[in-house]
C-alpha cells in the first residue's frame, strides 16, 4: 500500500488561519502593528498552519518573509534576520544599498554584507534594522514569519523585542511559533509577557479532524472504531496522527474495526529510528549527515559528512525521500519534514559519530569558503582540539559577530576559542579580547577575564589599563570595593611620566566612587582635585573635570559648571564613547546649574549613540535627558526618555542605572498625575522600602519622601524627607537641586501644624539655592517658604519666585510659583491679578502636560465665579516636543526625516503634527511655516508677575 497523500489538508485550524491572515490583511499605517505567538507541542501543527497562512496572504499579493530558528544557529548573529530579508534584499539586488537602506537603515547594512568599517554597536544595529522595517514597510504592508522561535539567535529576539513598543503606525504583522514546553530564552520571556502579544493556541484533533486525516491518508473512510483507536494513540496530534497512518499503509493495516488491535505495533516519530535500523547503510549514514546539518544540508556537504560519494549520497537521499523520511528544501538542499523527526535522527547519532559528523561539517564548510559564523556553529558542537585551526575560526566568527553588532555572540565564539589557542602570546591577546567583549554582554565574565589579563599585562601602562577596564566590569557588577582596589593598583603601575590622560581616567573613575557610594570621601584626598586640562585635551582629562564637577555641585560650589562644561563643552567625551558614569556626571551638574549645553551634550551623547554605540551606552543619555525634560517641565517628552532608558536598562542588565532611571520616571508619572504608575516605577528599581545604606540612593530617597507626602503624608513622610537628607549628605551633598529635603519635610510639616519648625528648614533651604543661583531650586524654595509663610508674611517670597522663574525654562515650577501667588493674591483681595495669573498658569499647566496642576486652576477659577482662558492659537499652547516637530516640519523635513532626528517612529511625529494642526488651527504643512512666524511675537509676552 501506498499513502494517498503525503501531507493530509489542515483540520480544524480554520479559526486560527483566519485570525492571522485577517490580521495582517487588516494592517494599516493607521491600525499600527501586531504580534501573534503560535503555541502548542510538537507536532501539533504549527508549522502546517503559518504555511496556509502565508500561502493565502501570497495569493494576494501580500508580502511575507519567512526564517526558521535552528538548535544549530543559535548563536549566528541575526541569523533569522537574515533569513527574513536577504530574500527581499536579493530580490532589489541592494545588499547595503538603494531604498530598504535609505536612511538611518543604512546602519544595518554590516548585518548582510560585514562592509563596515569598524565593528558597530548592537543598538546602532538595532536602530538601523528598525528603520529597515519601516522602510520595508513603505510600499506595502509586511508580515514576518518565524518558526520555532524558541530556537531564535539572541540577537534576531532582541529585534523583535525592540520591534514591539515600535509597532504603533508601522502596517506590520508578526508571527512566532513556539513549541509550548521548551526551554524559553530571556528576551524571548519578554516578548511572552508583553500585553500586546496576542496568542493562537493549537489543540489536538477532535475526532471528526481525525477522520479526515485518516480519508485523506488512506483514500478511503475509516471505521469510527479505527478513528477512535488512532485518536487515543496519537493524543490528536497532527504529526503523530499522520505517521501513525503512513506506519499502517506500510504494513498493510486498513482501516477498519478489526485493525485497531494492530495499531500497537506501529511505531510514531520515535520511529525514525526503528525504520532508519530497516534501511540500507548508505541511507542511515546520509539520514544522520541531513540531521547534523540542519540547514546547510546540499548534496555537497551530505557527501563530506555522509563519507559516501556524490553519487552514493544522492541514491541515498532519493530513497529516503521516498519513504517520507527527508522531504526537498529550497535552494538543492534537504531537510526532515518537521524538526521533531530531524532532533529524533540525531538522537540516534552515537557520540563518537556526533563529533565525527560536526568535524567533517566544519573542515567542508570552511573549505568551501562558507561564512566563519557557520563554520563556528558546527565547532561549537565538540569539544576542544576536535576541528584543527578551530580558534582561528572562532576568532573570525567573533569578529565577524562583532560587525554584525552581535557582543555576545563574539563573546560565545571567543570564549570557545580560549582552550584551542596556543601560545601564551595568543593566549594573552584573547583573553584581552574576551575582556573587551564581554563588557557588552556578561560583566561578570568582563572581570573573571579581566582579573586574567591584568595578571599577564607587564608593562605598567599596559597594567594601569587592563586595571581601568578591570575596575569598570567590577563597578557594573555591583562590587564597589573591588573596582576601588583595581583602580588604586592601576594607578599605583604608572609613574608619573606615564599617559597622562590615562592617569586622569583612572582619577575620574575613584573620584565618581565618591558620588556612588556613601562615605567614601576620604578618595578625593588621595586624587586631589586638581582639573584635568591636559593638553592635548583627553579623554580622561575631560572624564576628570565631569566627576570633579559633580563633586562640586553636590556641595553648591558655583565653580562646578565651568568645570563642567570644561569636560563636555567640545565633546570629545561623547565621541570617545568611554565612560557613562564621568558623562552622568557632567551632565547632573550642567542640568543642576541650568547650564544651556546640558542638552546639546545630552542630544550628541544620543545622536553617537543610535549611529554607532551600544544598548548599555544610550541608557544614560535617555535617563538624563528625561530629567532635563522633567526640570523644565516637558512632562510627556521626560516620560517617553524615561521609558526609553527602563528599556536601555533592562536590555543592558546593568543594575546600577536603576536607582536613577526608576525615581526619574516616578516623579515624571507623580506629576502627572498617576501615582500607581509612581509607585510601581520606584518598585522597578528592585530596593527594598527603605532604601539600602549602600548605592547612590539619593535620588531614590528624595522622590520616595516626595511620594510619601503626596500619599500618605504625616510623620512618615517627614521622616522619609529627613532620611533623604541625611543620606545625601554621607555623599559630601547638599544642594537643593538635587534634593530638596528641607522644602520637602517642611511641605508636610505645616499641613500638620508644625509651621514653625516648617519655616525654619523651608528658609534655610532659601539660603542654600540663593548660594547656589540656579533659578529652578531657588524658585521652589521661594515658593515652598512662601507658602509656610503664609498669605502675609509669605507674599514677597512668592512674588520673588515667580520672577526669579519667569525667565528660566523651568515652565512648570514657573506655573506652580504663579499658582501659589495667585491664590495669595486672592486672600489679599486683589482677584483680577489673581485671574490674570491663574490664566497664565492654566496655559502653562497645558504646555507641560501636568493634569492634576490644569485640575487645581480651574478649581480656584470656579471658586472665585471664573473661567481660566482657553490657550490661544499660538506656539505657547504647544507642547516642547509639538514646538520641535512643527518647527522641524517648517524647515521642510518629512516626517520620517523628523522621525529619524529625534529618534522616535514616524507614528509619533504624525501624531504630533496633527496636534499641532488642530492648536494653530490651520490645515497642514502648507501654512504652517507662516502660523509659526505669526504667533512667534505673541509667544514672548512678559509675565504677569504684578498686579
Amino acid at each position: 500500500m501506498v499513502p494517498r497523500s503525503a501531507h493530509p489538508p489542515l483540520q480544524e485550524r480554520d479559526e486560527g488561519v483566519s485570525v492571522l491572515v485577517d490580521a495582517a490583511r487588516a494592517a494599516t499605517p493607521d491600525a499600527g502593528g501586531r504580534i501573534f505567538v503560535v503555541e502548542g507541542p510538537p507536532g501539533i501543527g504549527k508549522t502546517r498552519l503559518l504555511t496556509e497562512v502565508r500561502e493565502r496572504l501570497r495569493h494576494g499579493g501580500h508580502s511575507v518573509a519567512r526564517a526558521l530558528g535552528s538548535p544549530l544557529e543559535r548563536e549566528f548573529a541575526y541569523g533569522v534576520t537574515r533569513q527574513l530579508f536577504e530574500p527581499m534584499l536579493t530580490a532589489a539586488a541592494e545588499f547595503g544599498r538603494g531604498p530598504l537602506f535609505a536612511g538611518a537603515a543604512a546602519q544595518a547594512a554590516s548585518v548582510f554584507t560585514v562592509e563596515a568599517i569598524r565593528p558597530v554597536g548592537d543598538l546602532a544595529v538595532l536602530h538601523g534594522l528598525y528603520w529597515l522595517v519601516v522602510n520595508a514597510c513603505t510600499a506595502e504592508p509586511l508580515t514576518l514569519v518565524v518558526d520555532d522561535v524558541q530556537y531564535a539567535d539572541p540577537p534576531s529576539l532582541r529585534l523583535l523585542a525592540y520591534l514591539l513598543p515600535r509597532l504603533d503606525g508601522l502596517p506590520l504583522t508578526m508571527m512566532l511559533a513556539m513549541t509550548s514546553g521548551a526551554p524559553v530564552p530571556d528576551l524571548l520571556t519578554e516578548i511572552l509577557r508583553t500585553p500586546s502579544t496576542e496568542f493562537v493556541r493549537l489543540r489536538p484533533l477532535g475526532l471528526p479532524g481525525t477522520a479526515a486525516v485518516l480519508a485523506t491518508m488512506f483514500g478511503t473512510r475509516p471505521d469510527d472504531a479505527f478513528v477512535a483507536a488512532c485518536h487515543d494513540s496519537s493524543g490528536g496530534n497532527p504529526l503523530l496522527l499522520t505517521e501513525l497512518a503512513r506506519g499502517c499503509v506500510e504494513q498493510g493495516i486498513t482501516p477498519t474495526t478489526g485493525n485497531t488491535a494492530r495499531l500497537a505495533t506501529v511505531l510514531l516519530p520515535s520511529r525514525v529510528r526503528p525504520h532508519l535500523g530497516s534501511l540500507p547503510q548508505d541511507a542511515v549514514d546520509v539520514a544522520h549527515a541531513v540531521a547534523l546539518l540542519g540547514n546547510e544540508a546540499d548534496l555537497p556537504a551530505i557527501s563530506a559528512v555522509s563519507g559516501l560519494g556524490v553519487e552514493a549520497t544522492a541514491a541515498a537521499v532519493d530513497r529516503l525521500i521516498r519513504s517520507h523520511v527527508l522531504v526537498r528544501a529550497p535552494a538543492g538542499r534537504f531537510g526532515y519534514p518537521h524538526q521533531l523527526l530531524q532532533r529524533s535522527a540525531y538522537e540516534h547519532l552515537d557520540t563518537t559519530r556526533r563529533l565525527r559528523g560536526h568535524r567533517a561539517a566544519a573542515l567542508h564548510l570552511a573549505a568551501t569558503g562558507a561564512e566563519p559564523e557557520r563554520i563556528a556553529a558546527h565547532i561549537l558542537q565538540v569539544p576542544p582540539g576536535v576541528v584543527p585551526d578551530a580558534a582561528g575560526y572562532l576568532r573570525r566568527a567573533a569578529e565577524t559577530a562583532l560587525f554584525r553588532g552581535s557582543p555576545d555572540s563574539a563573546y560565545t565564539y571567543l570564549r570557545r576559542a580560549l582552550p584551542d589557542v596556543t601560545g601564551d602570546r595568543d593566549r594573552q591577546v584573547l583573553v584581552d579580547q574576551l575582556a573587551d567583549v564581554a563588557l557588552h554582554s556578561d560583566v561578570e565574565a568582563a572581570a573573571r577575564y579581566g582579573e586574567q589579563a591584568l595578571a599577564a599585562a607587564v608593562e605598567p601602562a599596559a597594567r594601569a589599563a587592563a586595571g581601568l577596564r578591570l575596575g569598570e566590569a567590577l563597578l557594573f557588577g555591583g562590587d564597589t570595593e573591588a573596582a576601588v582596589r583595581a583602580w588604586r593598583d592601576a594607578r599605583q603601575a604608572l609613574d608619573r611620566t606615564s599617559d597622562t590622560g590615562l592617569r586622569r581616567h583612572l582619577d575620574a573613575y575613584l573620584v565618581n566612587v565618591t558620588v556612588l557610594e556613601p562615605g567614601r570621601l576620604h578618595l578625593l584626598d588621595e586624587v586631589g582635585q586638581a582639573a584635568g586640562d591636559d593638553e592635548p585635551p583627553s579623554a580622561g582629562g575631560r572624564a576628570l573635570d565631569c566627576v570633579l564637577a559633580l563633586r562640586a555641585a553636590f556641595e553648591a560650589r558655583p565653580q562646578a559648571a565651568q568645570a563642567a562644561r570644561r569636560g563636555l563643552s567640545d565633546g570629545l567625551l561623547v565621541r570617545h564613547g568611554t565612560g557613562d558614569s564621568p558623562l552622568v556626571c557632567g551632565w547632573l551638574a550642567l542640568l543642576a546649574a541650568e547650564d544651556d549645553l546640558a542638552g546639546p551634550s545630552i542630544d550628541h551623547a544620543r545622536r553617537e549613540a543610535y549611529r554607532r554605540g551600544s544598548v548599555r551606552a544610550h541608557g544614560p543619555a535617555h535617563a538624563l535627558a528625561a530629567l532635563h525634560e522633567l526640570w523644565r517641565g516637558n512632562l510627556a517628552e521626560a516620560e517617553r526618555e524615561a521609558r526609553t532608558a527602563v528599556e536601555a536598562v533592562e536590555r543592558s542588565g546593568v543594575r546600577l542605572g536603576r536607582p536613577f532611571v526608576a525615581p526619574f520616571l516616578a516623579d515624571i508619572l507623580a506629576e502627572r498625575g498617576d501615582l500607581a504608575g509612581a509607585r510601581s516605577a520606584l518598585a522597578w528599581a528592585g530596593l527594598p522600602e527603605e532604601p539600602p545604606p549602600a548605592g547612590p540612593m539619593y535620588f531614590y530617597a528624595d522622590t520616595r519622601a516626595r511620594l510619601l507626602r503626596r500619599t500618605v503624608g504625616g510623620e512618615r513622610a517627614v521622616a522619609a524627607a529627613l532620611d533623604a537628607g541625611r543620606l545625601f549628605a554621607r555623599f559630601g551633598g547638599d544642594n537643593p537641586a538635587f534634593v530638596p529635603w528641607r522644602t520637602e519635610a517642611a511641605r508636610t510639616l505645616h499641613r500638620m501644624g508644625h509651621g514653625d519648625q516648617a519655616a525654619e528648614l523651608a528658609l534655610a533651604e532659601v539660603a542654600l539655592a540663593r548660594r547656589w543661583g540656579a533659578p529652578r531650586p531657588l524658585g521652589r524654595a521661594l515658593r515652598v517658604a512662601g507658602v509656610v509663610l503664609g498669605a502675609q508674611d509669605g507674599f514677597p517670597l512668592l512674588a520673588e519666585a515667580v520672577d526669579v522663574l519667569a525667565g528660566s525654562l523651568a515652565r512648570l515650577e514657573y506655573a506652580k510659583a504663579l499658582v501659589d501667588l495667585a491664590a495669595a493674591a486672592d486672600r489679599r483681595g486683589r482677584r483680577g491679578w489673581a485671574r490674570e495669573l491663574l490664566d497664565d498658569a492654566a496655559e502653562l499647566a497645558a504646555q507641560c502636560d501636568c493634569p492634576p496642576l490644569r485640575e487645581r486652576v480651574d478649581a480656584m477659577s470656579g471658586a472665585a465665579g471664573s473661567r481660566t482662558a482657553p490657550a490661544g492659537p499660538g506656539t505657547t499652547a504647544l507642547t516642547s516636543t509639538e514646538r520641535r516637530v512643527a518647527e522641524l516640519a517648517a524647515t521642510g523635513l518629512s516626517n520620517r526625516e523628523i522621525a529619524e532626528t529625534l529618534f522616535v517612529t514616524p507614528k509619533t511625529v504624525e501624531l504630533h503634527l496633527t496636534n499641532t494642526y488642530r492648536k494653530l488651527h490651520i490645515g497642514g504643512r502648507v501654512e504652517l511655516v507662516h502660523a509659526l512666524d505669526r504667533v512667534t511675537a505673541g509667544a514672548a509676552r512678559p509675565p504677569r508677575t504684578r498686579g
